[in-house]
């Protein structure tokens, strides 16, 4: 009897070392378990820490641009300026010739035959350019069409704002070209709300990020539609001279940096050279179409007088900008792509 109480208690005693030894690690299926709920951890993690620093980022954005606005309205009150409603002001710049003015903040619309800088309406096209020269003074005592060395001077105000590029500095990624995928395939209507930058478009800052239609500007003011969803007429025209590339025979889209394409007899102040001559913009000269500014397009032969038309359509997927520049249009032709604004 004793033996086997013995033996007995020596197989409990065995078993029960057993059991400790198994109990003194995880099973795989437990560390799976623990591995998942790490990863998960650390991506909750990462969006949270992202989220706070897009917040931070876009906190930071709006009190800068606020404190812009607030500076541009001393100044302009100090210096007798007053922009009709739904015009932004732009600061003068030297290097294009240009003073201090006043451009619609939106592409003119048609109401009742008077260029009118609203939100609501699609873009008032099929104009010619002297037809956009005669109508400018319709309703705005002082107005006029916008002219090429404005549009450089806004332009160049523009780029030289990092919030207006994906990469968040100036030179980095590329600079928002607006409505240009042919998605919707036609000219939109802007919004009131320049927080709603996408608007018509379909996109976001997820998808399609570079459809952005606004722009802001050194005065804190913000314009629409400079870069995208229909080219605009400027005030000026050229007698075409060897701008382009050597044989061709036809209009053709190349970039501005394009080895061997000539500037024939273009104004200085339309050229990547002289927006690198802006403080801050030194890498203009190096930027292309990837950066969002655009392309021009030319025929190296055409001996023609053509109007100066600025910024892309909405199909213009790739080549849309805000340095844009069609020069294959005579001013007397007119066509559902082109619209205009007005300055002041």
């Amino acid at each position: 009897m004793k033996v086997l109480f013995n033996r007995e208690n020596s197989l409990i005693q065995h078993h029960h070392k057993q059991r400790m030894q198994y109990s003194t690690g995880f099973t795989i299926v437990e560390l799976l378990i623990v591995i998942v709920v790490i990863a998960i951890l650390a991506a909750l993690s990462v969006v949270s820490f992202s989220s706070i620093q897009n917040r931070a980022y876009q906190s930071a954005q709006f009190a800068e641009i606020a404190q812009w606005k607030k500076l541009s309205e001393a100044y302009k009150v100090e210096n007798g300026i007053e922009c009709p409603k739904n015009y932004a002001f732009v600061y003068g710049n030297s290097v294009f010739g240009t003073t201090d003015f006043c451009v619609m903040k939106y592409e003119a619309k048609n109401v009742g035959g008077v260029p009118t800088a609203q939100a609501a309406g699609t873009p008032w096209v099929n104009i010619n350019q002297a037809e956009a020269v005669n109508v400018s003074t319709s309703g705005c005592s002082g107005c006029r069409l916008i002219t090429n060395a404005e549009w450089m001077t806004i332009a160049a105000d523009a780029l030289s704002i990092k919030y207006n590029w994906s990469g968040r500095e100036v030179g980095v990624g590329y600079i928002y070209s607006g409505h240009n995928d042919n998605v919707p395939a036609n000219p939109i209507a802007a919004s009131s709300d320049d927080t709603d930058g996408y608007s018509g478009t379909g996109n976001s800052a997820d998808t399609g990020k570079n459809q952005l239609r606004t722009l802001y500007l050194r005065s804190g003011d913000v314009v629409w539609d400079m870069a995208g969803n229909v080219s605009e007429w400027t005030a000026q025209s050229i007698a075409m001279n060897n701008i382009g590339m050597t044989g061709d025979t036809a209009a053709n889209w190349r970039q501005w940096n394009t080895p061997g394409f000539s500037y024939g007899n273009l104004p200085t102040t339309t050229l990547p050279t002289t927006v690198a001559s802006v403080p801050g913009l030194s890498g203009a000269t190096s930027w292309s179409s990837l950066n969002g500014i655009g392309q021009i397009n030319s025929n190296y032969n055409d001996t023609t007088t053509r109007g100066i038309i600025r910024g892309g359509t909405w199909y213009d997927t790739n080549i849309a900008g805000v340095m844009k520049l069609w020069l294959n249009w005579a001013p007397t032709m007119s066509g559902h792509t082109n619209g205009f604004r007005l300055t002041k």
